[in-house]
């Protein structure tokens, strides 16, 4: 696992416990942004994902 699927798993994570505190107290504004944090950690890690399947072929192209 690289950096970039943890970091995802991560976001992901929080945005579902976030989601769901948002439902639970009714505070849409919580809700969307935990909705919101969750999308950002599914493109993270599916960018993660690809990153270590090609590995080193797109290390010359995403430096960062």
């Amino acid at each position: 696992m690289n950096k970039q699927q943890l970091k995802g798993m991560g976001n992901r994570t929080m945005g579902e416990i976030k989601e769901q505190v948002g439902r639970v107290t009714r505070n849409r504004s919580l809700e969307a942004k935990g909705h919101a944090q969750e999308t950002k950690g599914r493109v993270q890690s599916g960018f993660g994902n690809v990153r270590a399947k090609w590995g080193i072929a797109l290390n010359p192209f995403l430096m960062y």
